[in-house]
């Protein structure tokens, strides 16, 4: 193991350090406490008292008959005897005080170096979740299980972001769809209630002709068309936003031979260039929603191309990227910041209610890319859509 990557195996390498200092300083201290003890009876010196003496007769030299009791230390001095007794507390009482600090010090270490940060930031993002607050990050980067942790709630808080983003994008697009869909509906329905008005007034007084009569009924109809085309549009919409992807291997080649194919049949009398730098052998895509937003992008194009249309197909990093242009007037500015949303449209006529882009969108997303929308640096607009192919 290169690095320690267990909080257990650090603890017990901080506490051997700590055992080790300790023993150290213990036998320092024992050692010089116990020398300096010994330096002090060295300086004691020997007292006899009332020695007796003998004449040796064989010699006639005096022998010294010196008795245990004859013989004491000199007693210590105050200052030695204080210092004598101060090396025995010494000796015992300071191994126990290193053992008290030394535990102390390094539990304060450890937890300063492995247990505060995580604990904080940990405790910090449960209080900011618990908020609805997750604009933040937990930065630690430790590789023990604290750090583990740390990294997993940061998952946890991307994706709650990403789920509560959603969420709010989901709501918004709904308040946008209730909106539009209570904004377009008065037209018709303000419509139909005007040739209503108008044939009780006239009908009573006996005052319409037959072909009138039909031209009013046929304007009638042609306003419940649109509304029965819109609602339709709704009910479009609500199944793509509880649609599931499913992906599946596609071969490459026989994928992008039947665009071709498919977009050779839409061409409409309009030139098509269709071009490709794909060099996967397989693509892990669900193809019915390629073809959908090729054909979505496909008619948007048609509709406002003059001539010619250019359909790109690449890779880009995990994206198949569907690139289409246009030769037309290109998008406004407007068009550029509301063009993906539902129900806009420069021009809505009977059929065109502004959803094509919005679907689009709406799949991009799902497929785990995006959709962009921008104008060609000539002439004509440019949308490209990302699929996630892995």
């Amino acid at each position: 193991m290169d690095k320690i990557k267990s909080l257990k195996m650090s603890m017990i390498i901080t506490f051997l350090i700590t055992i080790c200092v300790i023993t150290m300083l213990s036998a320092i201290t024992i050692f010089a406490a116990n020398q300096t003890r010994q330096g002090i009876l060295k300086k004691r010196q020997l007292v006899i008292s009332s020695p007796h003496l003998k004449i040796d007769e064989q010699t006639g030299g005096y022998i010294i008959d010196i008795g245990k009791s004859d013989v004491k230390w000199q007693p210590l001095g105050t200052k030695d005897n204080i210092a004598y007794y101060g090396s025995y507390i010494v000796m015992t009482a300071f191994p126990v005080l290193y053992i008290i600090i030394g535990i102390g010090a390094a539990a304060a270490v450890y937890y300063r170096r492995k247990l505060r940060t995580p604990i904080t930031q940990l405790q910090n993002g449960v209080e900011r979740i618990q908020e609805n607050d997750l604009d933040f990050h937990i930065s630690y980067d430790g590789d023990d299980e604290l750090g583990q942790l740390c990294c997993s709630m940061e998952k946890m808080r991307s994706e709650l972001r990403e789920n509560h983003k959603a969420l709010w994008e989901s709501l918004e697009q709904r308040k946008l769809l209730n909106a539009s869909v209570a904004h377009d509906l008065r037209t018709p329905i303000t419509v139909l209630k005007g040739y209503m008005d108008y044939l009780e007034k006239n009908i009573l007084q006996d005052k319409l002709t037959e072909e009138e009569l039909m031209d009013t009924v046929s304007s009638m109809r042609g306003a419940v068309i649109r509304l029965e085309q819109y609602v339709e549009c709704v009910r479009d919409i609500e199944r793509i936003e509880s649609i599931e992807i499913k992906k599946q291997p596609e071969n490459t080649k026989l994928l992008l031979n039947e665009i071709e194919s498919n977009v050779r049949q839409l061409a409409q009398g309009k030139e098509i260039l269709f071009s490709n730098s794909v060099s996967l052998d397989e693509a892990n895509i669900d193809k019915s929603v390629l073809f959908r937003i090729l054909e979505n992008l496909l008619q948007n194009a048609l509709r406002y191309s003059e001539k010619q249309i250019n359909i790109d197909i690449s890779r880009k990093d995990r994206f198949l990227v569907l690139t289409v242009k246009d030769d037309g007037e290109g998008f406004t500015e407007e068009d550029l910041r509301k063009a993906a949303t539902v129900f806009y449209s420069k021009d809505k006529g009977r059929e065109h209610f502004g959803i094509g882009l919005s679907v689009c969108r709406m799949l991009c997303e799902k497929h785990g890319g995006l959709l962009y929308i921008r104008n060609n640096k000539g002439k004509g607009g440019c949308v490209i859509a990302e699929l996630n192919i892995l």
